[in-house]
């Protein structure tokens, strides 16, 4: 199974394209409440091409300057993920960028397999401990801002993030 864990800002067109870009199983968004409002609307969109994935919000109540808070959810969420993970590096602000790339960070300095399990590898494991495959991507939207906030429902480019 895919998970795609994103940032949710106020511009929603990111979330959109990178759920279509990467077609995930599992969307899990980390938001704001501000940014709340627009969750369904991007998902609605996106499941519209893309209907088979589930998705789960989470809401940080100081998205501003909530690092601590952030984290605490990165530990959890990356407790959850699967064998094959995508984060999305783009979207909301510094604290929910923080958020998910804490996820993929963790996911990495787990002691476990390498971690470039293919899918063929991961059947092959029934039931043992599994690493944790994680692709850092960024969704890129090479329009005016004016262009964006008119139309967000527009699918950008997905743009891979190489590991250090």
């Amino acid at each position: 199974m895919t998970v795609l864990f994103s940032p949710l800002g106020l511009v929603y067109g990111t979330l959109y394209s990178a759920i279509l870009l990467v077609r995930p199983q599992r969307v899990v968004v980390v938001t704001s409440p501000q940014a709340a409002v627009h969750l369904h609307s991007a998902l609605d969109a996106a499941r519209f091409y893309h209907s088979g994935f589930e998705f789960e919000a989470h809401i940080l109540n100081d998205p501003l300057s909530g690092f601590e808070e952030a984290r605490r959810l990165a530990r959890r969420l990356a407790a959850r993920a699967e064998a094959h993970n995508v984060v999305n590096l783009t979207g909301g602000t510094t604290v929910l960028q923080d958020c998910v790339r804490s996820i993929a960070d963790i996911l990495r300095s787990e002691p476990s397999i390498e971690n470039s399990v293919t899918p063929e590898q991961d059947s092959m494991h029934n039931g043992h401990h599994v690493a944790h495959l994680v692709r850092e991507v960024a969704v890129v939207d090479r329009r005016s801002a004016a262009d964006q906030s008119r139309a967000p429902l527009v699918v950008g480019e997905l743009v891979e993030v190489p590991p250090l």
